[in-house]
């Protein structure tokens, strides 16, 4: 042994770190998507329950514009249900194959510490964060549609809600 201590690389410390944060953005990411999924469900029972009191056989027959509205919010809440949903799926992200740790664990100097295996760590990790943050803005761009439709839903509710007694007077 040398003496020489491993080369590491002066920012391999600021990768791990980068690659952690993004790995709990992530799953942040996926339990707000669970979050919307739930919400959206919610949102759906109360818009039913407005569609039955409007269309009750003691209420006044809701009109075309109300109907539209709570079509709309339905719709919205569904769309953002699915943006949910897919903020969930499995994505393509960037992993060491179990297979290479095992055949590096064999070669004879498996644990040397030499320059070019560290920039070789370097660029997988390099690529691993790349790849996560890919995939990460992807799903908050989704997760924003998602509560962007949940948004819409709701003002169609209230529109919905509040159009009749307007015009009722």
């Amino acid at each position: 042994m040398s003496g020489r201590p491993p080369a590491q690389g002066r920012f391999r410390a600021l990768l791990l770190d980068q690659l952690a944060d993004e790995r709990v953005t992530k799953n942040s990411l996926e339990q707000r998507g669970i979050a919307v999924i739930a919400s959206a469900g919610t949102l759906v029972a109360i818009v039913l329950g407005f569609v039955m009191l409007t269309t009750g056989q003691d209420a006044p027959a809701s009109g075309v514009t109300v109907t539209a509205l709570h079509a709309t919010a339905l719709i919205a809440l569904v769309a953002a249900s699915v943006a949910g949903l897919c903020v969930n799926l499995p994505a393509r992200v960037a992993k060491v194959a179990a297979g290479d740790l095992v055949n590096v664990a064999v070669e004879k100097s498996w644990d040397a510490h030499d320059d070019e295996s560290s920039r070789e760590e370097f660029r997988i990790l390099a690529d691993m964060l790349s790849g996560l943050r890919s995939v990460n803005r992807r799903r908050a761009r989704t997760l924003l549609a998602a509560l962007l439709a949940e948004v819409l839903a709701l003002a169609c509710m209230s529109a919905a809600t509040i159009l009749p007694l307007l015009t009722d007077r």
